[in-house]
């Protein structure tokens, strides 16, 4: 077995050191082969003079938004201003007041009136059906109970 060490087989199965030399040759022929860049002949290509890029002005229309002249204000005189104050204190707020539907009923006809009758009364059952399903549920409840009584009394005797 020693002998078999000390042989050379026909064809090796792990590359020559030669191989290793024709990497290095090929890497200085990349070299040799570098790109060279022609700055000048990109810069006039790409970048001619005059060009803008995206630092164009555009004509937008102007918003339609009323500008106010602050020299040209109807004045508002402070004197008017505390007397509408003082007034409205006395007043409650308007969502406090009472909503002046009799007014509207006055302008409405007589089928008119018959409808929106009808809608507040539905309204009110439907605002109301809360309490009428726990009513329900009670009742229901109850009877159950009431029946159960009944069956252990009858089972009973």
């Amino acid at each position: 077995m020693a002998e078999n060490l000390q042989k050379r087989p026909a064809k090796g199965i792990l590359k020559n050191s030669s191989s290793f030399d024709k990497q290095e040759a090929q890497r200085n022929a990349k070299k040799a082969k570098e790109t060279k860049w022609d700055e000048m002949n990109i810069i006039a290509t790409l970048h001619p003079p005059g060009k803008d890029y995206g630092h164009m002005k555009i004509a937008e229309p102007k918003t339609p938004y009323n500008y106010v002249d602050t020299d040209n204000i109807d004045g508002l005189d402070a004197k008017e201003l505390a007397e509408k104050i003082r007034i409205g204190a006395d007043k409650p707020p308007k969502a406090m007041l009472a909503d002046d539907s009799d007014s509207d009923e006055e302008e409405l006809t007589e089928e008119e009136k018959q409808k929106k009758r009808e809608f507040e009364i539905k309204r009110k059952k439907h605002y109301n059906e809360y309490h009428a399903l726990q009513l329900a549920k009670k009742l229901l409840e109850e009877e159950d109970d009431d029946d159960d009584d009944e069956e252990a009394n009858s089972s009973k005797h």
